[in-house]
């Protein structure tokens, strides 16, 4: 019996031998537990700029390799606005689309293709528009931004605390004085408007001077009580001035232009709708 187990023991040694366990060392974990396919995967796909503020994604996690999205977590400390700059790898340009999502990536913020390139262009405007992107978050909330990258690129973030006072509604309107500079924010998936006000001492022409930064599309208009005096959609990035004064036609159907009454007047600011986010500055002379 002893001789037959002998025997036994020796041949299930030879099958081992040829036809050996493939366990691979980057399989196990730490404590020697094996890990799946789609845990490595996750490993890949799965990022932070709260850990990182700089990630590149390498030529084996774009999406034409892969076949997979990435995704890239946030959670800010405070209220303000995240920017994401993409630069090339190499020689190659970057290329694909990004989209900013809410904390179980199943509710989008954004355009779902916000399409960014390293074609860079001899015009800043033209240039920041492909290479940066900026989104208006809320303290402590967690965001996920998408990434199709169909080239490598490296994605480079950073945060901007926005202290935002403006009231969500008119009769809690800001007072903005003369020459003087506000700043305020956009929430991603929000639609609350922002309000403020100030006062002409005397007849003048309006001159609201502002500067947006978004992918989508905020509205400015002027009221006077409840009246709405005169509105725009702003989509363009860059310092823009709107010159807002009283206009008359006479009885030949000529048109002239007068200086707005004297009083209190109201600015409102309000993305157009719940996918466009980011800041603005505001200044009224």
């Amino acid at each position: 019996m002893a001789f037959r187990r002998s025997i036994l023991a020796m041949f299930i040694l030879c099958l081992l031998c040829l036809f050996p366990l493939d366990v691979k060392a980057g399989d196990a974990d730490k404590s020697g537990n094996t890990t799946t396919g789609k845990t490595q995967e996750q490993k890949i796909k799965d990022k932070s700029f709260n850990k990182h503020k700089t990630i590149t994604i390498r030529e084996e996690e774009t999406f034409q390799k892969a076949k997979e999205y990435i995704w890239i977590s946030y959670q800010p400390k405070y209220d303000g606005y995240l920017t994401i700059q993409n630069t090339n790898v190499g020689n190659v340009p970057a290329n694909g689309y990004l989209a900013l999502y809410n904390r179980t990536k199943s509710i989008v913020l954004s355009s779902k293709s916000i399409s960014y390139s390293g074609k860079y262009s001899s015009n800043k405007k033209t240039s920041e528009y492909w290479t940066k992107n900026v989104f208006g978050l809320k303290k402590g909330e967690t965001y996920f931004i998408r990434v199709k990258a169909f080239t490598p690129v490296t994605l480079k973030s950073s945060f901007k605390k926005v202290t935002d006072k403006s009231g969500a509604l008119q009769s809690k309107a800001l007072n903005i004085k003369k020459s003087k500079t506000k700043t305020g924010l956009i929430p991603a998936g929000g639609t609350t408007p922002d309000w403020y006000k100030f006062t002409l001492k005397k007849n003048q022409k309006i001159q609201l001077y502002y500067n947006i930064h978004t992918k989508g599309s905020f509205q400015i208009s002027l009221y006077s009580g409840r009246r709405r005096l005169a509105g725009k959609v702003l989509s363009t990035q860059g310092a823009q001035k709107m010159t807002i004064a009283r206009q008359k036609t006479d009885t030949k159907g000529k048109r002239t232009t007068h200086p707005m009454e004297k009083g209190t007047y109201y600015i409102k600011i309000e993305p157009v709708n719940s996918l466009s986010s980011g800041y603005y500055t505001l200044m009224w002379k």
